[in-house]
């Protein structure tokens, strides 16, 4: 699919590969009618030939277009060039959960629980209003857009009321180590398995650390049907005790102990109005007048890997705070991806 960079799809011309899954491959590109910057997600050869792969790629673009919520990502068209099926979204241009929890080990629990309270208004949309269950809620597909906000992205597993059902029954989707004890058990899911998943997620934000782990498949299975976790608390003795039982509730082992809800937990996570430490207005040594004329976003990103604050999602915040006309750089934000991409490797 490598090849595709440097050619034209419709009315897009494709410039680079940012991402690759088991459902496509993506590439940063441009709108040539409009200028505008985007994403485009290619269906790649070998899947195209199956009927399946086709109706799931349609699928997914079908969901995202049927939500509208500021922590989805949001699609702005769906065609074929030739043989090749794509669809548009939305150019995100921070890094995924998992590229911070990569390079930091954790998260910041202010941020951890800001961060899931906007999954979770989104995960509540997506169901209350579509019935859409993700079903791979993990960090490699959760994004962080340049204010610092989140974008649930990949809704190639997604299942939603009134779409061909495609998965085969008793499959399990998504991520093993994300997956809820239903799941696993080849039950029928509801959102109740999204609130699950966003559990793990969360606990592994504040902890560093995966609730349920094993030697082999079968291993994790086991322990994640039998559900017995450890409190977080116990890989972060800083946690605040409200925190970990609203992850304790999303982790229950009975899906009716669970929230009944999405929004539920973030109206929980919300309340808890955990304030982050005094950061600063500008980024460290460096005057809002100063970063206007940042050459290409270099000095920025020297500070960001030189100075406090010390986590990347707490430079994500400082970044969020320079002034718009730098932001909007298209090199600031390279230079910007360019050290994520070094630090997660």
């Amino acid at each position: 699919m490598n090849e595709l960079a440097g050619h034209s799809l419709g009315g897009y011309q494709l410039e680079e590969e940012i991402g690759r899954g088991s459902m496509g491959v993506v590439y940063r590109g441009k709108q040539v009618a409009l200028g505008r910057e985007v994403a485009i997600k290619v269906l790649p050869h070998a899947l195209a030939r199956n009927a399946s792969y086709v109706a799931r790629f349609i699928r997914e673009a079908q969901i995202i277009a049927g939500l509208n919520h500021p922590n989805i990502v949001h699609i702005y068209d769906a065609g074929q060039h030739g043989r090749h099926l794509y669809f548009v979204m939305e150019y995100v241009q921070g890094p995924t959960l998992a590229s911070l929890l990569k390079i930091d080990g954790s998260i910041p629990q202010y941020l951890a629980a800001a961060y899931a309270a906007e999954i979770a208004e989104a995960l509540d949309v997506a169901y209350k209003e579509r019935h859409v269950i993700h079903r791979d809620i993990k960090p490699e597909n959760l994004m962080l857009d340049r204010w610092g906000k989140i974008k649930v992205m990949d809704f190639g597993l997604a299942r939603a009321t009134g779409l061909q059902q495609i998965t085969v029954a008793r499959t399990l989707v998504g991520s093993i180590y994300y997956a809820s004890p239903e799941q696993v058990w080849g039950q029928m899911l509801d959102n109740r398995s999204d609130i699950y998943a966003l559990g793990v997620v969360l606990y592994e934000m504040v902890s560093g650390q995966l609730p349920f782990t094993g030697r082999s498949m079968p291993d994790l299975t086991q322990a994640i049907a039998r559900g017995k976790v450890q409190p977080p608390h116990v890989h972060n003795a800083e946690l605040v005790p409200e925190l970990e039982a609203i992850i304790l509730t999303a982790l229950a082992r009975d899906r009716e102990q669970r929230y009944e809800e999405a929004g539920l937990m973030a109206r929980d996570l919300r309340m808890l109005n955990l304030r982050p430490p005094t950061l600063p207005l500008s980024l460290p040594g460096i005057s809002p007048a100063d970063a206007y004329h940042l050459p290409q976003g270099c000095i920025a990103v020297q500070h960001l890997q030189q100075s406090s604050p010390s986590s990347s999602s707490e430079k994500i915040v400082a970044l969020s705070q320079l002034p718009v006309e730098v932001q909007q750089r298209r090199t600031f934000w390279h230079q910007l991806q360019l050290l994520f991409r070094r630090s997660s490797r």
